[in-house]
């Protein structure tokens, strides 16, 4: 995920001046970063493009792939945990508006936030496999995201 959904998602538990402020001073110039320089490698070897790992793994020396790895892993579950804070939200708001039926929601801890809802996990867990069996390719996933996220930014 861009990280921005953490805007929506995670307002509730840290407001939105330190969200601003991580998306714009961290998150933001850290991508920046990341796509140009990757688009300088590929400008300067364009058969990387194609090479296993894409341009991603391939900008950092051969020491580094597996700590980019575990990077690129815990970012992964980072952005998992806020698409499903930010389903809850969503069906929460769904919910409260009449649109949906009172949901199961199971406390997991005694700290506020620690909740487990089985239809919110379990229809996310449906779309990823629905979305995976349709687009059949990590490329053609990553193109109708871009097209998505380029469609929700105009």
């Amino acid at each position: 995920m861009t990280g921005a959904e953490a805007l929506y998602a995670d307002r509730g538990h840290f407001g939105a001046a330190p969200i601003r402020l991580g998306w714009f001073g961290i998150a933001l110039p850290a991508l920046m970063l990341n796509y140009l320089g990757q688009a300088v490698l590929v400008l300067h070897r364009p058969g990387v493009a194609r090479a296993d790992g894409g341009p991603f793994f391939q900008m950092v020396p051969q020491w580094a792939q597996w700590p980019m790895l575990i990077l690129a892993t815990v970012a992964t579950v980072i952005a998992s945990q806020a698409a499903i804070s930010g389903s809850f939200s969503v069906a929460k708001q769904a919910v409260q508006l009449g649109f949906l039926p009172r949901l199961k929601v199971l406390h997991t801890s005694r700290i506020e936030g620690q909740i487990y809802v089985p239809f919110v996990n379990w229809m996310l867990c449906i779309g990823v496999v629905g979305v995976t069996l349709v687009f059949r390719s990590a490329d053609k996933l990553g193109d109708i995201y871009g097209v998505a996220v380029t469609g929700t930014s105009s």
